[in-house]
């Protein structure tokens, strides 16, 4: 026997009705995506006993606890990476009718969250009372558009059977979204000089431990939400609000500069994937020589500000009315 086929893998995912329920397969709102890279799985930590004898062995092994941990990497379509963001981000509002159109916003809870997972059509295993930890979305220019999804979670269960089956959930076919589909505003105006696109928001999830291997439950940490892409150096103007405080400006300043940021990636009217930053502050703008001669290209860091409200939002049109 040659080994199971790495190739013959997918991921699936739904959102859950609280935590201790895990989601069932359902068509309309469970979403079956193939890995362009990474996984998720069951995590044992294991421990070694320290205690004085007369061997120079090492002591033997205990478990500590067990888990969910996992960065799968998918490409973005609109009908699945809704679900991601939400689980991410907290809330979902929706509008439209055959069309829809979903304004998801950071809240304070996130929801609890059942993924599954196939490797070579053999290994089967479900992932219950999992949050997102972490959702970052990345592009250069010409390249596709990939979301990688931090999940922490409690109860892995490896199943018989593929759970995809009965409902059918068909693997995931639909446009994949490209850089080249990216329109850029920052400071509220168009511009055609950026040329990646790197978004993270981080839940800074952890487990919590009390008496037993199992965890009792997951926690959100602070949120932390960034942005970097890359700058083609044309004009001081970023580069001077940056450092001198505005775009004539010549003494250092001791303001923060802040700005806003669109990134929207449309496939026709109806489909889309759009970030919105209300207020960025800037803390990364290296210009930097290059011998070779080729045209400077900043690589721009910024963080969200707190005062804007939301930090971010992410719309997501397609034909999915709900998750």
């Amino acid at each position: 026997m040659a080994g199971l086929r790495g190739n013959t893998a997918w991921l699936m995912a739904a959102k859950q009705s609280a935590k201790g329920t895990a989601a069932t397969v359902a068509t309309l709102t469970t979403h079956k995506v193939p890995f362009s890279g990474g996984t998720i799985a069951p995590v044992h930590t294991i421990d070694n006993l320290s205690e004085t004898d007369s061997s120079r062995d090492q002591g033997v092994s205990f478990l500590t606890t067990a888990g969910v941990e996992g960065s799968p990497e998918v490409y973005v379509r609109d009908p699945s990476i809704g679900l991601f963001l939400l689980g991410a981000f907290g809330a979902d509002a929706v509008t439209g009718s055959s069309n829809y159109t979903h304004t998801i916003t950071p809240a304070a809870t996130i929801p609890y969250m059942t993924f599954w997972r196939n490797i070579g059509d053999t290994l089967w295993e479900r992932y219950q009372d999992c949050f997102v930890d972490q959702v970052t979305m990345t592009a250069n220019a010409g390249q596709p558009l990939t979301a990688t999804i931090g999940v922490n979670g409690l109860i892995p269960t490896r199943l018989t059977s593929d759970p995809s089956t009965s409902p059918a959930i068909p693997l995931a076919s639909s446009y994949v979204y490209n850089y080249n589909d990216c329109t850029v505003q920052l400071g509220g105006g168009a511009t055609a000089l950026v040329s990646s696109f790197e978004f993270t928001l981080n839940n800074n999830v952890t487990r919590q431990q009390t008496d037993a291997f199992l965890p009792y439950d997951v926690v959100t940490g602070t949120r932390e939400v960034t942005l970097g892409f890359d700058l083609i150096f044309e004009t001081l103007d970023e580069y001077n609000k940056f450092h001198y405080g505005g775009i004539s400006g010549t003494s250092v300043s001791s303001t923060i500069y802040t700005t806003s940021a669109d990134f929207q990636f449309d496939n026709g009217a109806n489909n889309q994937v759009k970030l919105t930053f209300p207020s960025l502050a800037y803390n990364e703008f290296p210009v930097e020589p290059n011998p070779g001669g080729d045209p400077v290209t900043v690589s721009v860091r910024a963080i969200a500000q707190r005062g804007a409200s939301p930090v971010v939002t992410a719309v997501v049109k397609n034909q999915q009315a709900n998750y």
